[in-house]
């Protein structure tokens, strides 16, 4: 064999194995991966012994894995409080990713209109591969009263809206919750959008709709929250066009196909200008 078809087979496996099944993955990548999600669900941060707790590893493997991540900017650790939590490094990850999401690109406009226009705080959800949700964007609230969910927060698989509207979309298989109703899944289909009031906890109202990826599967759910009478029914139905609207320009601005079936009509007059 040439020294040519030799760095060409080699290439070759190289292309195979980043495309292989699971059993060819890296184990310390795996733990890292742990070590983060465990410390995303400490805000206070966490020590090394719950730490290895959390993610079934020895302590003398933890110890060795977050001295690294420290090392890296993965991971910071206090030597006064003896906790690690995430590191600075992250943010700089973080803020890339976003901007490189298409979607999140292309629904911002949207979000500022229903921000200016309802005075409301509008959230970027984005599906994670695990099941849970997890908060992307935000714009503020200019109410007295603020929703005090921030970007990074989390939700699981049986959150109110968001397994509802993932649900409706992507079929209960393609969700570790509860088993959806299957009348609701198809009412949310024809009204392209969904609303919860109190679902999450007393007073606080939401409504959400989908951004699709290129199979036509929710990859972002847009979400508008108010307190009370600041957010009501009435509320909703003026601003229902709005979000349709929204949900298939941004789907397709993303180059995301919007699925059969879902509905376009106009923007009402409640939200032009």
């Amino acid at each position: 064999m040439s020294t040519d078809e030799s760095l060409g087979a080699a290439q070759g496996h190289e292309a195979g194995a980043a495309e292989s099944p699971a059993g060819l993955l890296v184990p310390a990548v795996t733990r890292a991966t742990r070590v983060l999600e465990a410390l995303v669900r400490r805000p206070n941060g966490a020590s090394l012994t719950e730490l290895a707790e959390r993610c079934s590893l020895a302590k003398s493997t933890a110890s060795n894995l977050l001295r690294t991540m420290v090392a890296e900017g993965l991971v910071g650790y206090d030597p006064q409080t003896r906790l690690y939590n995430l590191g600075p490094l992250l943010i700089e990850f973080g803020v890339a990713a976003i901007t490189r999401t298409t979607a999140v690109t292309e629904a911002r406009p949207f979000m500022e209109r229903l921000a200016e226009r309802t005075g409301l705080a509008c959230l970027a959800i984005q599906p994670m591969p695990d099941g849970h949700f997890t908060a992307i964007s935000k714009i503020e609230s200019r109410k007295d009263i603020k929703v005090t969910i921030e970007v990074g927060a989390r939700f699981d698989s049986t959150a109110p809206l968001l397994s509802r509207l993932a649900g409706a979309w992507a079929g209960t298989s393609a969700s570790s919750g509860p088993a959806l109703d299957a009348g609701e899944l198809e009412r949310i289909r024809e009204q392209g959008h969904w609303a919860v009031f109190g679902d999450y906890r007393p007073e606080l109202n939401v409504v959400g709709f989908p951004v699709f990826d290129r199979d036509a599967h929710p990859c972002l759910f847009i979400t508008l929250l108010g307190i009370g009478q600041d957010f009501t029914i009435g509320d909703i139905e003026k601003m229902s066009g709005f979000l349709v609207e929204a949900a298939n320009a941004i789907t397709t601005r993303s180059g995301g196909t919007v699925p059969p079936g879902y509905p376009t009509v106009g923007r009402p007059e409640g939200l032009t200008g």
